[in-house]
Parts: C-alpha cells; structure tokens; sequence
C-alpha cells in the first residue's frame, strides 16, 4: 500500500515534470478505504510531511450547514486554499458523509454537494499540482461519478495488517517506552490477531497503565513530584 501510495501521491507532487514528459496527466484522486483506526488519516498526513506539500483537512461532516449554498461555499474555498499553496494534499475524511449515493439520499442539500464536489474535482483550470485524498470505511455508500477515472481514479485498500505489520507498528509505537527483557514484540504481534494500528496503540497504552496500577501505593498523588 505504501509503496502504491508513493508513486500516486509523492511523484506527483515533488516531480510533476516526469509526467509531462510522459504526456500524461498525474492521477489526481485517491481514495483510501478501509476498517476504522487502520491508519488512513496517518497515512495522509505522513504523505503531506514528506513531501513537504501543504496540507488541508475537511472533516466530512463539519461541511455540512444549515445554510443554504454554505456547504458548497465551504468546499469551494478549501480546493482554492490548495490552489493558492501548490503543491498540495486535500485531504477529505469521512467522505461518506458528504459523497453519498445520489440516488439513495433524500436531501437536497447531500445532492448539490456531490454535485459542486464533481465539478471541483474536474477542475476546468486543471488544479495544478493538488491531489485530492479521500477516506472512508464504507466506499459503497460513495456516489458512483465519484469513484471514475479522473476523480477518484485509484482506490486503496488500507486493510488488517498480517503478522509482519503489525511487528513494525508495535515497534513504532514502543520505541520511547522502557521495555522489560522478556518482552518479545514477536509473540505479541503473533497473538494479536485481527487487530489495527489504533488497537495496538491501545495495547501499548493499556500495558503502561497496568504498570501504574501495580505501583499505585507507592505513588503520591498529591506530592508535586
């Protein structure tokens, strides 16, 4: 997944003149789909870090206003904000939430924004050098304009990490924690089936607590120190 997303995202962004020897344009869209806390938004923000490329979050539901025409209006300015800084990442989670199935929807409002999205995404002026990223954990419920080549032209599958993923997490995630020796990061990454990047933060977290807990006589709450 990583390394589909480096030549998506990153070559794009930091050597946009490869494509133009190509006579291609760079794919412009990516969604990346997968089960809650598999590191989507992570990811994102990883991407936007190393390419140093400016990045902009929406947040799917904070779109939506009462007002009429506002969400729309709100959409509008985030692709100009990208426009203005390029290279750019615009990052759109939870994009279930403003991209559902038109025809399925009942409100007008979800259906004027699918729309404005659509033509945003188009882009008469050829958006330059933002990429759009999409997350979601349902990409069914995503209108099917949406999902066509030249929007969302790559969908990425950000799935459970196997037993080797879930290794490298476990040793991000303990590399400032003081480990006891007999802690073996491989047997606990065999025996953690099933689990993602969020569920393994929590484990680590739940371990220093436990911690805490057995030393809970010995320590002062109210001492300053």
């Amino acid at each position: 997944q990583m390394a589909l997303i480096r030549e998506m995202i990153e070559l794009p962004l930091r050597h946009p003149a490869l494509f133009k020897t190509l006579g291609v344009k760079p794919p412009r869209g990516v969604l990346l789909y997968g089960p809650p806390g598999s590191g989507k938004t992570l990811i994102a923000r990883a991407v936007a870090n190393e390419t140093g490329a400016f990045f902009f979050l929406i947040n799917g539901p904070e779109i939506m206003s009462k007002m009429q025409g506002q969400a729309e209006e709100n959409l509008r300015k985030a692709f100009e904000e990208c426009e203005k800084n390029q290279p750019a990442i615009l990052f759109i989670d939870e994009i279930d939430s403003i991209a559902p199935n038109r025809e399925k929807s009942q409100g007008e409002v979800e259906k004027r924004v699918v729309a404005q999205l659509l033509t945003l995404m188009d882009g008469v002026k050829g958006r330059g050098q933002v990429v759009v990223i999409g997350a979601t954990n349902r990409p069914n419920t995503i209108d099917p304009a949406l999902r066509r080549a030249g929007r969302f032209d790559r969908e990425i599958d950000i799935g459970v990490p196997d037993k080797d993923g879930r290794f490298e997490i476990l040793r991000i995630h303990t590399k400032n924690m003081k480990l006891a020796p007999d802690v073996d990061l491989e047997s606990v990454s065999s025996g953690t089936h099933g689990f993602v990047g969020s569920d393994l933060n929590a484990l680590c977290t739940e371990a220093a607590m436990q911690c805490v807990r057995e030393k809970m006589d010995l320590i002062d709450i109210d001492s300053d120190t």
